[in-house]
This record gives C-alpha cells, structure tokens and sequence, in this order.
C-alpha cells in the first residue's frame, strides 16, 4: 500500500568508493608511519582514537570513545605529571600541547610517543576539545640513545667545534686526553686547549678545510698536560638545512701506544737487518779480500814501474805520469770496495734518498764479482736505460740485492760449470714501478712451500737460519714494494721485486754485462 511503501524506511546511502579509498589511504599512512590521531571531549572526558593510536598504546581498535583513565593508565608512571602540565597550560591558553613521554603497553612493554594537540574553543572562548596526533617515536629515540652512548662512551675523544673554532660539546674521552673537565673546554678556543703555534700551523688549516666541506684526516704529535702523544684526527662537516658547514665533528684516536711500538719493532729490524748484513759479508770475506787485494797489487805495479821510469837516463816522464794516473785509478777503485763494505756494515738509521737502482745493483755485483768467479758462475747483467729514480734507504736496497745474489750462488754451486747461470737484470712496468730480477739456473723451489720462502726460520739451507729472506721482503714492503719468486724456465728459480718510482725523476743510462768464469 502507499502509506506502507512512505513508512519503510530508507535504504543506507552508500559510501562513495572515492570517500573509501582515501580513508582506507590514510589509514594506510597513519600505519606507515605510526602515527594516530586523537581528541578529547573536554565536557565528558572522553577521548577518541584513530586504530593506529589504539595499536601504539597496546589497546584493540574499537568503535566509540575511551575513558580518560584507560588512557592515563596507560602512561608511564614518571611521566604523568608531565603530561597532565602540558594539558593543564595548554588549557590555560598556552602554546599548543607538544610533548614527548613513554606509554606502557598492558604486555608491559614500554614505547616512546610524541603527541602534539591543539585546543579547540566555542563561541565564548570557552574550551571544547583538545585534538592532536601520536606518533610512536620508539626506534628513533633508541638510535638517539645509542648514538649518545656512542659519544659518551668512546674511548676515542670526540668533539664539536663550531666555525667560531670553539668547543661546542666535547665527550669523556675527550676530557681524558686533554686533561680538561667538559665545563671547562665547552665554549673555549681549541688554540686555548693545543696553543697557539700548534693552532695555526698545524690545525686550523685542515679545519677551515673542512669548513669548506672536506673530509680531513691526519696524524700527529701532540703534547698535552700529562704527556707527549701520537693521534689520529679525523674531521668530518657538519651541516644543517643548508649546504653551508655549521660545525666539525672531531674524532681523536690516540695511537701513541700503536706508535711506539712501531718505533720499537722498526728499531728491532733494523738490529736485525744490520746482523744479516755483517753475515752476510763475512761470507765474502774471501771475495771481498780479492776485490781489495787486486786494485792494491796494481798500485804496487804501477809504483815499481814508474819508479823504474824514473830511474831511466833520462827519465821518462810520460811513462810516470801514466803510472801515477793507473795508480790513481785503482786507489779510487779500492777506496769504492772499502766503501762499500763500510756502507753496509754500518749501523744508521733508515735514510730517503734518491737511488739510481742500476748504480746500487752494480756496485753489489762489485762486491760479489770474485764469489760468482770462484763458483764458476756466469754473470749477465741486462740494466734497462733511464729506469726512474727510487726512493729509500740505498744500504738497506743492496742488502736485499746481495742477499738474492748469494742465494742463487748457493743453489747453484753445486752444479757443473755450464748449468749454472746467473741473470740480474731492471726494467720498468706500465705503472712506473721500479723491478729489479734475479734469476738461476739452480734446482729452483718447490711451489707447494714457495711462500714458506718468506717465513721466520723456515730455511732450504743446511746452515740457514731462516731470516735472510724474511729481512728482505720487510725493507722491500717498507719502502712501499713488493718481493716474490716464480720458476725460472727450464730450470730454476727467478726473485723479483718492484718499487715505486720516485716522480719526475730517471736514472742513467742503462748497461750491459758478461761475466765468464
């Protein structure tokens, strides 16, 4: 009938799908980002939640409003009295509502969440609601907290130093390597704290570097109130919103006791190398007596004779005048023997010089000429022309090259006289690094032990001590190279080690020898 068909009532309007899909959107979002919003009915003291703000506080999405005091029961226990403030003077008409706090979760778990709320008014001003947003901001403050953790708990120094080039915050170990409590280095100058020489010379320029946006990083002495120490500084800018540098973070690591130590083993190796140096050429105290006793012998021959010139009627002044420059001569070449020898058996610290390698290579040849004659070796020298200058420490650079010499005329003294060939040769690579090769016929090495070559005490030799080669591969790397062996081919063994070439720089020409026995 028509009046049943005007009473029945209406259908529900249905939501558009539009209206849907943005709620279901910012549902979405406030998920993502953990974020709820919230109002509170000041007349019935009620309070609605978003279902994010439901899940940040631990509680089940639902329908309808909360009591105030499911809510505060909620909060953390020591942080009640700062909530119901912020409430109470936003109510007073204060600043909007903005806090941090923690809430505990009925499965007692504790969070950290930061609401914000705004006070809404009726016509007479007087309050109606309160309504804001929650976020739950619990990761972020645990990686807040563990970044301070971090600074206050370093055993490095850590420090942040304003464009003003004062202490803005410093952390404990800061104050343990300068000697100053954090009260009073914040707020000073760091000339006050390291000096003003050391500021300025040493300091300030990498710190305005890095005021222009640099990563800076260095190492030096610095002396402090309790002692004299080595650190390692890094600076790193800091910027805000802008691109502009606001402040540096300084991280001071202190290796004094790491510099030291080094100092200390630096000094041992070079104990050590100095003792297989004064080993090793007594080995050659036969060679190098006939590389001495030769130039000598000369002398005497060329005195008699000039003496004999002199004696002629009349005297022959010519003939004199040659035997005094042949006696000249090879006083100059006995004086380069004795050297030589003194060179390497003096003990100096390590030295950086300019070393032409081919001039370094031939006067160790000089010194071991007579060993290679005596064992029936036949030396070739192939000295590649204008090889670059390296740079280092010329004795310790011979001594690797002596030691590689006279192990290959050890391997190979035992051969018979047309197997045993000795091959010394430089060149250059692509990356203008310095190689330096030597090569015998000897019964080369096993490549199952090869690296063990190069360990403490591990020795092929009946007499060996285990130490020559692992003395050589030490200076090789400290002069920034490398040293290895492979198998020469037919037979064999081939010790090559590269240097650095120093820039700019070349060498003489280069040069090629025969020695036969």
């Amino acid at each position: 009938m028509l009046w049943q068909r005007l009473i029945r009532p209406a259908a529900p309007r249905e939501v558009p799908y539009e209206m849907r899909r943005r709620e279901e959107l910012l549902e979405q979002a406030q998920r993502i980002a953990h974020v709820g919003y919230w109002e509170r009915d000041l007349r019935t003291e009620r309070i609605t939640f978003s279902d994010e703000a439901c899940r940040i506080f631990g509680l089940a999405p639902r329908e309808g409003t909360i009591a105030i005091e499911e809510v505060t029961e909620r909060l953390h226990p020591e942080d009640r009295a700062i909530w119901r403030s912020a409430v109470a003077h936003t109510l007073r008409g204060g600043s909007r509502c903005d806090l941090d706090y923690r809430i505990v979760r009925p499965d007692g778990e504790v969070r950290f969440v930061h609401s914000q709320g705004d006070l809404t008014r009726d016509a007479s001003g007087r309050p109606l609601s309160l309504f804001g947003a929650v976020q739950d901001v619990t990761d972020l403050k645990r990686a807040e907290h563990l970044t301070q953790l971090v600074f206050e708990r370093s055993p490095d120094a850590i420090c942040i130093i304003g464009r003003d080039y004062r202490y803005q915050r410093v952390n404990p170990g800061f104050e343990r390597i300068s000697g100053r409590s954090a009260k009073d280095v914040i707020g000073m100058h760091v000339a006050d704290v390291l000096g003003t020489t050391v500021f300025e010379q040493t300091v300030k320029p990498k710190q305005d570097r890095c005021f222009a946006g640099e990563e800076v990083r260095y190492a030096d002495w610095f002396t402090y109130p309790d002692a004299r120490r080595y650190i390692s500084i890094s600076h790193s800018p800091l910027r805000s919103k802008s691109d502009r540098v606001e402040a540096i973070l300084a991280i001071f690591h202190d290796l004094t006791d790491y510099a030291l130590a080094s100092e200390a083993l630096r000094s041992a190796q070079a104990e050590l190398a100095h003792a297989n140096r004064v080993a090793t050429t007594g080995q050659l105290t036969a060679s190098i007596a006939h590389e001495v006793n030769q130039p000598i012998a000369a002398v005497i021959m060329n005195a008699q004779a000039a003496l004999r010139w002199l004696g002629a009627d009349p005297p022959n002044l010519q003939e004199v005048r040659q035997s005094l420059d042949l006696i000249v001569d090879n006083g100059a070449r006995a004086g380069e023997v004795v050297s030589g020898i003194r060179g390497l058996l003096k003990k100096a610290p390590p030295r950086k010089n300019s070393i032409d390698i081919n001039s370094a290579v031939l006067d160790v040849i000089v010194l071991t000429r007579s060993e290679v004659l005596k064992h029936g070796l036949f030396l070739q020298t192939d000295l590649a022309k204008s090889l670059p200058l390296v740079e280092g420490d010329r004795i310790q650079l011979q001594q690797v090259i002596l030691n590689l010499i006279m192990n290959a005329v050890d391997a190979m003294s035992s051969l018979a006289n047309d197997a045993k060939e000795l091959r010394i040769s430089t060149s250059s690579d692509a990356s203008d690094r310095v190689l330096v090769s030597v090569q015998d016929t000897g019964p080369g090495v096993d490549p199952n032990t090869a690296d063990r070559l190069f360990e403490a005490f591990y020795t092929t030799k009946p007499d060996g001590m285990g130490m020559g080669l692992v003395i050589c591969r030490s200076i090789i790397e400290a002069h920034g190279g490398r040293l290895w062996v492979t198998a020469n081919e037919p037979r064999g063994a081939v010790f090559q080690f590269s240097l650095p070439a120093k820039q700019h720089d070349v060498s003489g020409d280069g040069q090629r020898h025969a020695l036969a026995a």
